[in-house]
This record gives structure tokens, sequence and C-alpha cells, in this order.
């Protein structure tokens, strides 16, 4: 998702090749992710000649929990932290009331960080994240392009 906010527009589409190439998947793989991104509407997509994916701003705006959800969804913030099936408010595992603590600060920060916020964080040099531009095979960081 960063790298399509900094790399597709509804002008500038990529295909699922280049994409997948340009960040180290296999191409099968991303092929599908993608397009099941598009289908749940996070991404957008378009067939044809100049066709691919891209970013829209609405895509931008969207939470990470947003994303989290549509791909893996939110199981985990059900989940005990040592893996337990009986672990409860009423049964409570050793680490039981700390883990809800940091499972509710892990759900406020992915519910409000968006595409958007870490695009301007990289943008700002607030945050770096390393990855393959399009048609440059060395790995530069988004704020040299």
């Amino acid at each position: 998702m960063v790298y399509l906010s900094f790399n597709s527009s509804s002008e500038k589409r990529l295909g699922s090749k280049q994409i997948a190439s340009d960040l180290g998947f296999p191409e099968h793989y991303m092929g599908k992710i993608l397009q099941d991104l598009a289908k749940k509407q996070i991404i957008n997509s378009s067939k044809g000649p100049h066709g691919g994916f891209y970013l829209s701003e609405g895509g931008m705006s969207l939470s990470l929990l947003s994303l989290i959800n549509a791909i893996d969804g939110l199981q985990f913030f059900n989940m005990c932290g040592l893996g337990l099936h009986e672990c409860n408010e009423d049964k409570p595992c050793p680490i039981h009331k700390e883990y809800q603590i940091i499972k509710g600060n892990l759900y406020k920060l992915l519910s409000e960080k968006t595409i958007k916020d870490m695009k301007y964080d990289l943008e700002k040099e607030i945050a770096f994240m390393d990855f393959q531009m399009p048609n440059n095979p060395e790995t530069i960081s988004p704020t040299d392009v």
C-alpha cells in the first residue's frame, strides 16, 4: 500500500508483474493479493492495455486496522497472549491483564494510523522504509524520488 501511494495514481497504473518485481514477491502471489485488495475496494484496478493497479485518495485514508481486517481479519485481538483456549476474564492466563492493555494500545494505533499518515512520515523523513522503485534496481528511500 505504501509502495502504491508513492508510485501510482488514477493516471499511472502499475501491473502486478512490475509491482511483484519491484517488491521482490512472486508474481502469482502478488497478483492474488492485488486482486483480493481490488475486490475488497482497498485499491483500484483498471483493465485494458493501460490498466493496472493504483491507490486512490480513498485508499490513502484507510486505517491500517481496516487493511489488516481486509487481509487477515481481526482474530488476533480476540486471542490469548499465550495461545490458550480457555483464557478469558473469568479464567485469565498469567499475562491476560497486561496483554489486554497491549492489544488495546495496538488496536488504537492501527485504527488511527492511515496510509496517508505513513506516506507523510516517509516524505518528511520522520520514518524510514526502503523498497525498490520502478525501473530502478537499487533499493532507495521514497524520499529520494
